[in-house]
């Protein structure tokens, strides 16, 4: 008897992608922290900076992530793509959109204040004021970019669920 795999879900895939990127980027920051610990201690706090923030983000993934899972979502016998199962897809490809978008400004607001700032102890706090700006004047940018991501994601499976069915596996 021939049963239809769905596979796993998008949302899943998606937090599953920014798990990886977070316990990258938190790896980077803990050794980065030491290194400048051991070598330039007036500098270590700066890559100590990130840390909570990515530890928060992690946290918050994690959960996404479990909460997404194919047994969280679907009964035994599903062969389709419930309703709810799209709504999580869509508003998780918003979720993981807004992540992205905060860690490159974050990123690009620390490389401006590194190439502006000579004094390390002012570092932070120029970087700091700096993504806070960017933010503010970005926001109307930023909630049409999760908007859009969401959008195309909504139409991504509604081809899908047009698409005939085949048999996987």
């Amino acid at each position: 008897m021939n049963t239809i795999k769905l596979g796993e879900p998008d949302s899943h895939a998606m937090m599953r992608h920014a798990k990886a990127i977070l316990y990258l980027l938190l790896t980077f920051a803990l050794v980065a922290m030491t290194l400048l610990f051991v070598f330039l201690r007036p500098a270590a706090y700066l890559a100590a900076l990130p840390v909570p923030a990515l530890l928060l983000g992690l946290v918050s993934v994690c959960y996404l992530e479990r909460q997404s899972s194919e047994k969280m979502l679907r009964s035994v016998n599903q062969t389709t793509i419930s309703k709810e199962e799209i709504e999580m897809d869509v508003q998780y490809a918003g979720i993981s959109t807004a992540m992205a978008l905060t860690l490159l400004f974050a990123l690009a607001t620390f490389i401006a204040a590194a190439f502006t700032v000579e004094d390390l102890a002012m570092l932070g706090m120029v970087a700091a004021v700096l993504f806070v700006m960017s933010v503010m004047f970005l926001l109307p940018y930023i909630a049409l970019f999760i908007s859009e991501a969401a959008h195309d994601e909504r139409d991504k499976l509604q081809r899908e669920a047009e698409l005939p069915t085949t048999p996987k596996g």
